[in-house]
């Protein structure tokens, strides 16, 4: 079946804007908004010791907190992520006298991206709005229920549920198997209780996250999808699994065990068999001012994966790092090739064997510069060595990279191709960051300021971003930002190709011309109100 320009256009403009960052994901409440705060477990006595890292404490009584309402409604595991209105806090309170709360969120962008020697009126468009109703159920404080549905709709598109969802060239966010616009997806539904308030369990899908890391996150193995680490809120959903936590709240320590119930690859690999359920587990101490967390996870047909973090307070410095160590990798990697008729790019087959570590490495400051204000710095190392070390190979995973070995004359035909070849973020081997937050500045209490710029330092481009959300009308939140793409043309941030010949062909494609075409500017606008 030939795909349409239009088609072809929408799914480049995800591409586009995935590489880009911008704040096209959603909220969603997390572990520590709806578990509640930790029993209080033994802390460090310095002031610059790092907080727990990947799993939260424990849950408890539940009580509001400014932290609790940042993860529900600005994701605080985003430096881009903004906080949340104190009026919700308030209400979030008066609440809890409910044993069944009913909220969400509306959430309505625009999203454009400009290239080089293309009209305005031809630039990249999108709209992605979004809708989150949320039940919370609390019968006692030792049982709760809680299930999140997200409702996605994009104008921009057209509604054709036969071709919607399924583009030749496979991008990060969009599926690929049919899917609806207007679309529902289901983000969490558990349910968490406790054995003699020392055992807490957690059954069905859930979001838990494993790692230290800001911009990168290599040891999230519970997560089959990486994160936009611009994004101001994280897109994903939840996976549905068993998680079983064991606090040592004397020495501060937290044991987690968990039997996930998905393919760890986030691929379409039934788990339809006691043999397919993944089973591991969370170590987390504290040794004086740092905290180590190593974890483990096993899953027949796939790889182990194994890692370790560590965080620690050093003079005013919170220093942190995190590696993820696995035997090979699930996808495949590609070499250059002769090019044939079942594959037009040239790429062979050449799979990693032993280790192939992923380590990232980072650091924050915060600087008190009044009584009431402080600005925060960061930055971060990523090295990949799963990754690519330049840009030629990105069209082909972008395609789609064959699922099979296409020498082989038995081999599927070309438009049977993995969707998950071509990862952002994860493309190169070396990467770096650097980040500055500026809540609430002097007198400006509404607003929040974040310059973030990122660089493959593989391909040698970049992308520096500055987002801005200002509070409005006691309950309307008003987000913007300007992204510009720096650096190498054809480089991941300054992404741009010209299809091989024969390639538009074989790929059902027509040709655009705003493929070849790097992207120069992104720029979006959001408005949020909490339902």
């Amino acid at each position: 079946m030939t795909r349409s320009p239009r088609l072809l256009a929408a799914a480049l403009l995800a591409a586009a804007l995935g590489a880009a960052g911008p704040a096209v994901a959603q909220d969603r409440p997390s572990e520590e908004e709806l578990f509640g705060p930790a029993p209080p477990p033994a802390q460090p006595a310095a002031p610059s010791a790092p907080a727990p890292a990947g799993e939260q404490a424990p849950p408890g009584p539940p009580a509001p907190s400014d932290a609790r309402e940042a993860e529900m409604f600005g994701s605080s595991g985003s430096p881009n992520a903004v906080p949340p209105p104190p009026e919700r806090i308030v209400e979030r309170a008066r609440a809890q006298e409910n044993p069944l709360v009913i909220g969400g969120q509306l959430y309505l962008r625009a999203l454009a991206t400009a290239q080089q020697g293309v009209p305005a009126s031809q630039w990249f468009f999108s709209s992605p709005n979004l809708l989150d109703v949320y039940l919370d159920a609390r019968p006692n404080d030792r049982v709760r229920g809680f299930a999140l549905e997200r409702v996605s709709y994009d104008p921009t598109l057209v509604a054709d549920t036969s071709t919607l969802g399924q583009p030749v060239i496979p991008v990060p966010g969009v599926s690929a198997t049919p899917r609806q616009n207007p679309r529902g997806v289901l983000d969490q539904l558990w349910v968490n209780f406790d054995l003699g308030r020392r055992v807490f369990v957690t059954a069905g899908k859930q979001h838990v996250k494993w790692g230290v890391g800001k911009f990168w996150n290599p040891t999230d193995y519970l997560h089959p999808v990486k994160r936009d680490p611009l994004a101001v809120f994280d897109p994903r959903a939840g996976a549905t699994m068993v998680k079983v936590h064991v606090p040592w709240e004397k020495r501060g320590w937290n044991l987690y065990g968990v039997a996930l119930l998905e393919d760890v690859a986030g691929q379409p690999q039934a788990v339809d068999r006691v043999g397919r359920v993944a089973s591991g587990g969370r170590a987390e101490v504290v040794f004086g001012l740092a905290e180590l967390g190593v974890d483990a996870l096993v899953q027949d047909g796939r790889r182990p994966r194994f890692g370790a973090d560590v965080s620690a307070g050093v003079w005013d410095l919170d220093l942190y790092a995190e590696a993820a160590l696995r035997t090979g990798v699930d996808g495949s990697r590609w070499v250059a090739g002769p090019s044939s008729a079942a594959d037009v790019f040239g790429y062979v087959r050449r799979d990693p064997e032993g280790f192939v570590p992923q380590v990232t490495v980072g650091g924050t400051w915060s600087w008190k510069y009044s009584d009431e204000d402080a600005a925060t710095f960061g930055a971060e190392y990523f090295y990949n060595d799963a990754g690519y070390d330049g840009p030629a190979v990105y069209p082909f995973l972008l395609a789609g990279a064959p699922l099979v070995d296409v020498t082989d004359p038995a081999a599927p035909k070309v438009s049977q191709r993995a969707p998950g070849a071509f990862t952002p973020y994860y493309l190169g081997r070396h990467y770096a960051g650097a980040y500055a937050s500026l809540p609430s500045p002097g007198s400006w209490n509404d607003h929040t300021f974040t310059l973030s710029v990122l660089g493959n330092l593989s391909d040698r481009s970049f992308i520096a971003r500055l987002d801005h959300a200002v509070l409005a009308l006691t309950y309307l939140r008003v987000e913007s930002f300007v992204a510009g793409h720096l650096g190498r043309r054809g480089g991941e941030f300054r992404f741009a190709f010209d299809l091989p010949p024969g390639a538009a062909q074989a790929l059902g494609v027509a040709p655009d011309p705003r493929l070849g075409k790097a992207p120069v500017i992104d720029l979006g606008v959001a408005l949020r109100v909490s339902l």
